[in-house]
């Protein structure tokens, strides 16, 4: 459903956003969101493990979860691609945080692919076999080699830093604005959040008797 304005708020049920993200949309990003931190917590627990059996298939997992999180990527890109986004609002914004969160959310996207990929590239130049969740092999994309497996797998690290930082970023910027700004940045992409948004601002606008 479209709004008049994205960038104002004054009466009816117009409540800021041009659009609200339909629930695609937000199912992809908070479950994403989601997998990321799970994801996080497992390759930090699982890297400080002596190597054993155990390891090997912590090991496992995460690389068939990360694959799953490259497939999401592309399906989330391509979403955006096929059905474009809302269009951010400006009102009270500065030119210099625009051309941030520009910036944050394109690191987002190529992270996301890089991220896992660095990973895979890794995982091949060890040479073990790699399967996904057990149930197929997952195919090797670069020769055994031990300099390509220690590069891949240290800038698959720091890309994982760099992510939660854009992440950290990310969310401090809708906070800002749903806090100091009080637009509708944050609360449309919340399950049921703009319709909450119009509930409370039309529960406002009632008479007191």
């Amino acid at each position: 459903m479209r709004l008049k304005d994205a960038n104002s708020d004054t009466t009816g049920d117009r409540v800021g956003p041009a659009e609200a993200y339909d629930w695609f949309a937000k199912t992809l990003h908070w479950g994403m969101a989601a997998a990321l931190l799970g994801l996080g917590l497992l390759g930090y627990y699982m890297s400080g493990q002596p190597f054993s059996l155990r390891t090997f298939k912590l090991f496992d997992l995460h690389k068939s979860l990360g694959l799953i999180m490259l497939g999401l990527a592309a399906l989330r890109l391509f979403r955006r691609w096929q059905k474009g986004a809302p269009e951010p609002l400006t009102q009270g914004t500065k030119t210099w945080e625009l051309l941030l969160a520009r910036i944050v959310h394109l690191a987002l996207y190529v992270l996301m692919f890089a991220v896992p990929i660095l990973g895979w590239i890794g995982a091949s130049a060890s040479g073990l076999p790699m399967t996904w969740f057990g149930l197929a092999d997952i195919p090797s994309i670069t020769p055994a080699d031990k300099w390509v497996q220690d590069w891949a797998f240290l800038m698959h690290e720091w890309g994982v830093w760099l992510l939660l930082a854009c992440v950290g970023l990310h969310a401090a910027g809708a906070l800002k604005r749903h806090f100091m700004l009080k637009d509708e940045t944050l609360v449309r992409m919340l399950p049921f959040g703009w319709a909450l948004a119009a509930r409370l601002r039309r529960k406002k606008r009632l008479p007191k008797y």
